[in-house]
C-alpha cells in the first residue's frame, strides 16, 4: 500500500493524524513517524508501534485505526532508520544504534506534549523490531512500562546467514534489488553478533513484556520464547504465548490477541 492511500484510510477512519519529523541524536537524520489522536486534551497512554524488516509505518494501519485502541492510546507508528519514505536515507545496520535514535525521539516527543500521558507507555516491536523495543525499554526504563514483542529476534543462537542474503549481498543484487531489500539485507548480516552484545543488557529490563511468537515461524526461531524467559529478570514476563499454528506474520494474523493484550494491559 502506497503512502498516500494509508493515510487516506487513516483519515476516513476518522483518526486525528499527524505526519511528524521526531528530532533524534545530535548529527542524525530525524524519525518519521504517523501519530493518531495525539493532540487531544484528555490524558491518553502512548502506544509506540516499531516494524520489522523490511517494513513502515504503514505495518500497523489496521491498529491505528482502530476505534477502541484509538480510545485508549495516543498512538506513534513510524519508519526506522533507513527506512525514510521518499529519500536517500543511509541503512543503520545495528539495533542498539537504532534503539538509541528511536529513545531520543520517544524522549522528543515527550518533551513536546502540552498535557501529562496517562500511567503507560507501550513499545510493540516485531521481528527485527523485538530487540529494539525491548533495548528502548532499557534506555528510558522511568518512561516505558510496557513491551509487546511479537516473533522477535532475540536469541543470537538462533541467527544463522541464509544463502539469500549472501546472494543479496552481491554488486549484482545491490543493482537489481529495491533499496528497502538491500538495507533489510544489511540489517540481517551482522544481526548474530549485534544480539550478542544486547544480551547483557536484558538483565536491566523493568517494563512488563508480553511476548507472542508462532510455532510455525521459520523466519525468527520458536526458541526466541525459551531465551526470553531465560534472560529476562524475574517477574517481567507477564504473558509468554506460543500459538501451535502460527507464523511468523503475527501482526497481521494476530490482529484480535494483540489488540486484547493492548487493551488489557492499562486496566
Amino acid at each position: 500500500m502506497e503512502e498516500s492511500e494509508a493515510l487516506a484510510s487513516l483519515n476516513q477512519s476518522g483518526a486525528k493524524v499527524q505526519i511528524q519529523e521526531l528530532e533524534s541524536l545530535p548529527g542524525t537524520n530525524s524519525i518519521q513517524a504517523v501519530e493518531v489522536d495525539c493532540g487531544t486534551q484528555t490524558r491518553r497512554n502512548i502506544l509506540v508501534f516499531v516494524h520489522g524488516s523490511p517494513g513502515n509505518w504503514i505495518h500497523y494501519l489496521k491498529y491505528m485505526k482502530d476505534p477502541e485502541l484509538r480510545k485508549t492510546y495516543c498512538i506513534i507508528s513510524l519508519n526506522r532508520p533507513g527506512f525514510r519514505n521518499g529519500e536517500s536515507d543511509a541503512s543503520v545496520p545495528d539495533p542498539e544504534e537504532q534503539a538509541k535514535r528511536i529513545s531520543a525521539s520517544v524522549s522528543f516527543f515527550l518533551s513536546k506534549l502540552s498535557r501529562p500521558i496517562g500511567k503507560h507507555l507501550v513499545i510493540v516491536g516485531h521481528s527485527y523490531g523485538g530487540p529494539i523495543a525491548g533495548r528502548i525499554a532499557t534506555l528510558l526504563p522511568s518512561h516505558v512500562t510496557e513491551i509487546v514483542l511479537l516473533a522477535a529476534a532475540l536469541d543470537p543462537e538462533q541467527e544463522e546467514i541464509k544463502w539469500y542474503n549472501k546472494f543479496a549481498n552481491s554488486w549484482v543484487a545491490k543493482n537489481l534489488l529495491p533499496k528497502s531489500l538491500i538495507v533489510s539485507n544489511d540489517e540481517m548480516l551482522p544481526l548474530k553478533e549485534q544480539l550478542a552484545t544486547l544480551q547483557p543488557t536484558w538483565s536491566q529490563l523493568k517494563a512488563k513484556a508480553y511476548i507472542i511468537q508462532g510455532e510455525k515461524d521459520t523466519l525468527v526461531s520458536p526458541e526466541n520464547l525459551e531465551f526470553a524467559k531465560r534472560v529476562f529478570p524475574e517477574g517481567t514476563i507477564a504473558k509468554a504465548i506460543l500459538l501451535s499454528e502460527q507464523d511468523h506474520f503475527l501482526p497481521w494474523r494476530e490482529f484480535d490477541l494483540i489488540k486484547q493484550i493492548l487493551l488489557e494491559i492499562p486496566k
